[in-house]
Parts: C-alpha cells; sequence; structure tokens
C-alpha cells in the first residue's frame, strides 16, 4: 500500500455493510503495509431476501509516521452478485482512490456471465451516461462496439443498435461470444462507444478494457464473473478518450 511518498508504516481494513453503515469488522494493523496478508474473517447476521439490497465496503487505511489513519482506497462488493450458496467467493478487488479525481467521458454499465458447459461469454450492453461528444459537438448518435482480443488482438467483434441523440442512452442487448474455458484467461475485452458519422466508420468516444490483464474495475469485474459462474455480474465502468 503506497502513499506519494515511499510506503505507508502500518494499515488496516474497515468493513461495512452498506447502505445502513453498519459495522462489521475491523483488522488489525499490520505492518510492512506494501505487501500484506491479513487472514482474518467476520460475520454479520442477514437474511438471503436482504442480499439483493446490500454490498460489502472495504475501507483500506494506511497509518503514517505520525500515528494518522489515512484514506488508502475503497471497493466495494454487491452481495446480489455472488451465489454464496454454492461455494465461498474469493478475488482480488480493485481499490479506489476516493482522493483522486478520474478524467472519463462517462460511464458504461456492463453484465458479464460465462457458462463453462457451452462455452459461452455473453456481455450485456446495459446502458451509458453523462457522454461527452468529440469535437465539442452537442448532439450525435451512440452506439457500441465490443471486441473480443487474444493476447490484445481483436479475434471477433459485434456492436449495439444506435441511439438518436442520446447522453444517456439505455441499449439492453447481448452479445455472445463462443470462448472454450482453456483459453479464457487468454482473452479480454474491448468495449467501445463511438458516434455515427456521416462516413458510417464512426468516431470513437471512450473505451474500457475487462480482462486478466486490465486493472482497476476492468480486472474486478473479470475476477466476479470468474468467481459467480453462470449468474450475470453488472458493473459501472469509466470511460476514457480513445
Amino acid at each position: 500500500m503506497e502513499m506519494e511518498e515511499g510506503d505507508y508504516p502500518g494499515c488496516f481494513i474497515r468493513v461495512t455493510l452498506v447502505p445502513e453503515e453498519i459495522n462489521v469488522g475491523v483488522t488489525k494493523i499490520q505492518t510492512n503495509a506494501f505487501t500484506v496478508m491479513f487472514d482474518e474473517r467476520f460475520s454479520v447476521p442477514m437474511d438471503t431476501v436482504a442480499l439483493n439490497g446490500n454490498s460489502l465496503r472495504f475501507s483500506a487505511f494506511g497509518i503514517d509516521g505520525e500515528e494518522r489513519n489515512i484514506s488508502a482506497g475503497v471497493a466495494e462488493l454487491k452481495l446480489s452478485d455472488l451465489d454464496l450458496s454454492v461455494r465461498p467467493f474469493n478475488a482480488w478487488l480493485y481499490l479506489q482512490d476516493v482522493n483522486k479525481t478520474v478524467d472519463t467521458v462517462g460511464e458504461i454499465l456492463l453484465s458479464l456471465s460465462y457458462l463453462p458447459t457451452a462455452e459461452r461469454l455473453t456481455v450485456v450492453v446495459a446502458k451509458a451516461k453523462n457522454l461527452l461528444w468529440t469535437n465539442g459537438k452537442t448532439t450525435a448518435d451512440p452506439f457500441v462496439k465490443v471486441y473480443l482480443l487474444h493476447y490484445g488482438k481483436k479475434i471477433s467483434k459485434k456492436k449495439t443498435s444506435t441511439k438518436r441523440d442520446d447522453t444517456n442512452p439505455i441499449f439492453n442487448e447481448a452479445m455472445i461470444f463462443t470462448v472454450p474455458s482453456l483459453v479464457l484467461q487468454d482473452l479480454s475485452l474491448r468495449v467501445t462507444v463511438a458516434e455515427v458519422t456521416d462516413d458510417g466508420r464512426g468516431e470513437n468516444v471512450g473505451h474500457v478494457i475487462i480482462g486478466p490483464e486490465a486493472s482497476g474495475i476492468g480486472i474486478t469485474h473479470w475476477n466476479q464473473m470468474l468467481a459467480t459462474l453462470r449468474k450475470p455480474v453488472s458493473m459501472w465502468h469509466p470511460l476514457r478518450r480513445t
């Protein structure tokens, strides 16, 4: 766990059930905060029906040389995305720095699921919001392109329908790719929001990468999909300028 100048001498994690803001637990303080293993367990009573409306928030704090608690990042996990009756959930979560603003051109809501028996990867393009058009335009007609990449090379492409003059378009369209489980970890997804142009080629507004070689929310979403096979996992992704 890093700060702007070096590493924190110590760190800990606070686990909270949201939106009720119920304190689930706080880990012990660990030293050598660059690489940390907590190996701690917490529990909270909850009815099965309550899973749909709740999330777990993991707040990481570094302890500086003056023994102040400094926010190092936050990750949230929707309990409705997990099938805990089958097996425990185990995956890396991306800590987002709440103190840093991200330069984005909008957001896109995507759902991922993988069915091993059918070797089927399904990407649902749900909707986008707050899109910023290219070249200062005030209006445009957006659509979404979904690329399947193998070691970064495009091997398949699908796209949504076009929405007329909408900065908050709703698509709700599913893209299905045939993917053998043996090569799943060699693949990634590039999802690009584009504008319709007169020549029909389209101009890219922004994109997101999702997969084992991605970073941030891109790898978190991929890992949660793998941990909850057969069940769709939805996440918002910030769109970066292409």
